[in-house]
């Protein structure tokens, strides 16, 4: 099995994928040099990624031969082959086979020797001195230097992924040493068997792109083990690639700052969210194409990108984190937005309000967008792409509020009055009531805000936190109870359902569990809470036009609470 040879071509319908193995790569014999990209992040390989490579290779039960994921590719001038993604594999292949190499060699035989330096020329360094596998510009030189050298040379690591590369040296020098027989024959012919389970029992799929914007597309959706190229690493390589030499630096080091700042946080999402806070919906274009349209019409340029990512990373990091230390009192109303509601659609409005309004009126806007998300998502559940689209379109707008505090203000009231004619009004929630069924995901959020109505209309007292929501008509209720099946058939689909909801405290919750309605009403009585106590004082048996008739009750309190008039209780 040869290189693919049609690395660089596509159909016209779909991306071409070539079953490969790391010989197939590696191979001197082939006249491609493989190259990653200058600007593509270093080796980041962690103990537990080699350690499970390792584990794949040495494990005799492992069937052979397996998969060892995809890799994308882009064919360049001259015989180069980009690694768009596998980097990692690769390399981490190569140094095994440095390795194998060193250990070989100090067996002190002849024929150790030999096996060595075919190693070295077959699968490392080839005759006339070409690297299999050339790395980015942060590690080239030392990978160089410490692994594809022959004799390869010790020298310090000066950053995070110089360390790894050392590191997974270190791993696998010590497993091999411990695990070789002591008589060097024998010795000998393992190593030819790992050399043999790397070249030839990982198998890969060498996935061809003709682009980057090709290349983009496939890793939004690629999914595998390790810590592959991500959407973010392949816009950064494209940034640096077009950038002017003077930028490149500042670029690196605000887009480190960037990264630092969100830590394990999803990079893509964020990019995303503030592309559209900026620049307005994505639609189906995509991010990758939309920035490189923007950069080749000459409205955006590299550096200029990066700085805003950098300038609103921590925005967006407290944004996600509700964090009362930035947000202030409105960072409880933007948990309830984005976690209670799962709303998140509404960031990138968040991103552009936080950066435009000071404190007092964010916190408006946040209410606000509660208001309405609860209106068309959980009271109506009407279409979330309208939603998405109309909330994309304010947060561009957003951007564009004037520093004026008269006019800022009058912004405000536009924002609120767009919501509220874009809401569902209080005469749907009157005719939906009775069949809504509320989101697994915000049910907690929806019956908990009821119940803090109940409790005071000056918010003095509210639900406690140990309380739990309560479903009347249990989910799993016991066989036999209920009724018997034929009930249990009919009261399933109400499991959710507005009516057959409640908030009720952690000790009585425990002891009702999936009790029959007639043990719920006495507990319902006892309860410390408004809400439960007066379903129990209304309703003396438990059945869907009971359920019906409590959701039609709650109408009002649903239109009192969630009201763009007076949002306070969202």
């Amino acid at each position: 099995m040869g290189f693919p040879s049609e690395v660089g071509k596509m159909s016209d319908s779909a991306f071409n994928a070539t079953s490969v193995t790391v010989g197939d790569l590696l191979n001197s014999n082939q006249p491609t040099r493989i190259v990653v990209p200058t600007f593509q992040r270093g080796y980041s390989w962690e103990k537990k990624h080699v350690s499970a490579f390792w584990g794949d290779i040495s494990n005799p039960s492992q069937p052979k031969p397996f998969f060892f994921g995809p890799i994308v590719i882009m064919r360049q001038p001259n015989n180069i082959i980009e690694l768009l993604d596998g980097q990692q594999r690769l390399a981490t292949a190569t140094i095994l086979f440095s390795v194998v190499r060193d250990v070989a060699r100090d067996l002190k035989i002849q024929a150790a020797n030999d096996f060595a330096a075919l190693l070295q020329r077959d699968f490392i360094i080839g005759d006339e001195g070409v690297r299999r596998i050339e790395m980015g510009e942060t590690d080239d030189a030392y990978f160089f230097e410490t692994v594809q050298q022959d004799p390869s040379v010790k020298r310090k690591a000066s950053l995070k992924s110089q360390r790894h590369i050392s590191e997974a040296r270190e791993y696998f020098l010590k497993e091999l040493t411990q695990k070789l027989p002591t008589d060097p024959l024998e010795a000998l012919q393992q190593l030819k068997a790992i050399r043999n389970s790397v070249r030839s029992d990982l198998v890969m799929a060498c996935i061809a792109v003709d682009s980057d914007v090709n290349a983009f597309q496939i890793f939004e959706t690629l999914n595998d083990r390790g810590l592959r190229l991500s959407p973010p690493d392949l816009l950064l390589n494209y940034l640096m690639r077009v950038a002017p030499d003077g930028d490149r630096k500042q670029i690196r080091k605000s887009w480190d700052s960037m990264v630092t700042a969100m830590g394990r946080r999803d990079i893509a999402r964020f990019l995303r969210h503030l592309w559209v806070s900026r620049y307005g919906d994505l639609k189906n274009i995509g991010l990758f194409p939309a920035l490189r349209s923007r950069i080749e019409e000459k409205k955006l340029n590299s550096l200029e990108f990066v700085l805003d990512c950098g300038t609103e990373g921590s925005n967006y990091v407290s944004l996600i984190t509700y964090s009362e230390e930035h947000l202030g009192g409105a960072a409880q109303v933007v948990r309830s937005l984005v976690h209670g509601l799962g709303a998140q659609s509404a960031l990138p409005m968040l991103l552009s309000c936080y950066t435009t309004f000071d404190r007092e009126e964010f916190e408006k806007v946040v209410r606000w967008l509660i208001v309405f998300v609860t209106r068309w998502s959980v009271f109506l559940g009407l279409d979330s792409a309208s939603l998405e689209t109309l909330l994309f379109e304010m947060a561009k707008n957003a951007r564009e509020v004037p520093a004026d505090t008269q006019a800022r203000k009058a912004r405000l009231g536009i924002i609120k009055e767009k919501l509220r004619k874009a809401a569902p009004g209080d005469d749907q929630i009157d005719s939906s009531v009775s069949r809504l069924i509320l989101p697994v995901e915000s049910a907690e959020y929806i019956i908990r805000k009821l119940s803090d109505a109940m409790e005071s209309k000056t918010k003095e007292k509210l639900t406690s936190a140990e309380s739990n929501l309560e479903h009347i008509y249990p989910q799993n209720p016991d066989e036999g109870t209920w009724g018997g099946d034929e009930s249990q058939s009919q009261m399933e689909p109400y499991t959710w359902h507005l009516g057959n909801l409640t908030m009720l405290g952690e000790r009585l919750n425990t002891k009702a569990k999936n009790s029959e309605y007639p043990v719920k009403l006495a507990k319902y009585a006892q309860s410390e809470l408004i809400m439960p106590r007066s379903i129990a004082a209304q309703y003396q048996f438990w059945d869907r036009p009971s359920i019906e008739d409590r959701a039609n009750k709650l109408a009002p309190r649903l239109k009192e609470v969630w009201n763009f008039d007076n949002p306070s209780r969202v």
